[in-house]
């Protein structure tokens, strides 16, 4: 490329930011950013003259605190918006711009089968343009050649972006709503001044990008797995508490998938320890440690393929503590929304009254009593053997679940790692223990109950593994 094509380059790009208000929603903001005045025939592509050191200079400073402010590579962006604005004169006039942009998000982010409005565009559209495609038919973004002049109301574009996200991505997912949906728009409350195109842009994009990662059993199992690579085990079994002069006291036990977190109350007048049990995994998660915590309600809904409440999970980012032995010293949590706010624990450290807590759990003769004794379960992963049809778990020391995997596709892709056991559960109808086939990583639950249920998934109780 020669000087007179990077010339031509960088002036359609500031021209775009300049038209487009992609970075300041008014010409005085972004004359504020820059330091000079930009008005009637005098805008950015005429700075510097017949000088592309000026240009581009300008051009690499926007790109800077565009990184700086969203992670987005300011080119690229506008290199998308003019592939997008192709495909949008391709589209023409649509009918329900509505419909047809949620269908676009079903097809590429949920696996749907293309629909009759949009099967005319999808071999001519590319996944990286769906943000920006379907801000400018939502009429959230203007044309790149757009003269239409400062954002009259980008508030109100934000509460359009949201109730429309709101009613796309909200659908067939695990939570009641999409976690990242939730905190994008407490961050936008916190601080409107972050409000502009191009953040309008990475929020888009990301909420797709984390619709996308959970929208079907698939990629679930895709994402565990990417989860799984830092998925990690500190060394925090053992008695911890908040305040050593409380008569609260908390507690995890290791598991093969994450921790049981326990929490445990004295009642002395009782003389019994009431106690609620949460499942925690930790992650390493952007140089820093994040964890999720599982509400014992959710359960429930988890077996049964029901929209777990968001209240039931809480996303924390997490801060380990250690001395100078690398011995952890304290846990500190902060909820990532006001929905993960049930989860009140900020911070644990070792508790200097560890005996006499672990007398009081050794005690026979003082009562324990679980809070959510209706919504107990217990999940055993221990699978068997594999083979090329079957998945054998353990029933007990001599017998099998033998589960076909015939049931599911997913069940072609389990292995000796993956999350897979039985999982029992009280029966709150008839006060009898419910259980299931569980394949936590797919979001697989099949209720084996009774006989009938084990004909109908033709589950079998084997004493033998053949292959």
């Amino acid at each position: 490329m020669d000087n007179a094509e990077k010339m031509d380059r960088v002036c359609n790009y500031l021209r775009m930011i300049e038209r487009t208000r992609l970075l300041k929603n008014t010409t005085e903001e972004l004359e504020e950013l820059v330091g000079f005045s930009i008005g009637s025939g005098n805008g950015l592509a005429r700075k510097g003259g017949k000088s592309l050191f000026i240009k581009d200079a300008i051009f690499r400073e926007l790109a800077h605190l565009v990184k700086q402010q969203t992670e987005l590579d300011l080119q690229e962006v506008l290199d998308v918006y003019i592939g997008a604005d192709r495909i949008y004169e391709r589209i023409g006039n649509v009918a329900n711009a509505d419909l047809f942009c949620k269908h676009l998000i079903w097809y590429y982010y949920a696996d749907e089968e293309a629909t009759d409005d949009i099967a005319h565009i999808i071999k001519k559209t590319e996944a990286k343009q769906l943000p920006i495609l379907i801000l400018m038919l939502l009429k959230l973004l203007p044309r790149p050649s757009a003269k239409g002049g400062d954002v009259k109301d980008i508030s109100n574009d934000y509460r359009e972006l949201f109730n429309w996200l709101s009613e796309t991505v909200n659908k067939n997912i695990i939570t009641q709503k999409l976690p990242l949906l939730i905190q994008t728009e407490e961050e936008v409350c916190r601080d409107s001044s972050i409000m502009c195109r191009i953040h309008l842009i990475s929020i888009a994009n990301q909420i797709l990008n984390a619709y996308g990662s959970i929208s079907t059993r698939e990629r679930i199992n895709i994402s565990n797995k990417e989860l799984q690579e830092n998925l990690i085990y500190p060394p925090v079994e053992g008695i911890w508490a908040e305040d050593d002069s409380s008569t609260v006291f908390w507690q995890f036990k290791e598991l093969t998938n994450g921790y049981n977190l326990y929490r445990y109350q004295l009642d002395s007048n009782r003389n019994t320890l009431n106690f609620s049990k949460f499942f925690i995994r930790f992650f390493n998660w952007e140089n820093d440690v994040m964890a999720y915590v599982i509400h014992p309600l959710a359960i429930r809904y988890l077996v049964t393929g029901k929209a777990i409440p968001n209240n039931l999970i809480a996303y924390l980012d997490c801060h380990i503590q250690t001395d100078n032995s690398k011995q952890i010293e304290s846990i500190s949590f902060s909820p990532q929304s006001q929905d993960g706010k049930w989860f009140t624990l900020s911070k644990l450290k070792h508790s200097t009254n560890e005996k006499f807590f672990q007398d009081l759990l050794d005690n026979e003769r003082i009562e324990k009593t679980d809070n959510h004794a209706a919504d107990a379960y217990e999940f055993t992963i221990d699978i068997a053997a594999i083979t090329s049809e079957y998945i054998y778990i353990y029933k007990d020391d001599v017998s099998y679940y033998k589960v076909p995997k015939s049931l599911n596709n997913l069940l072609n892709e389990v292995g000796f790692d993956s999350n897979a056991g039985v999982l029992s559960i009280k029966n709150t109808a008839n006060r009898q223990i419910s259980t299931y086939i569980a394949f936590d990583d797919f979001n697989l639950f099949y209720d084996i109950s009774t006989s009938e249920m084990m004909t109908e998934y033709q589950i079998e109780i084997v004493d033998i593994i053949t292959a």
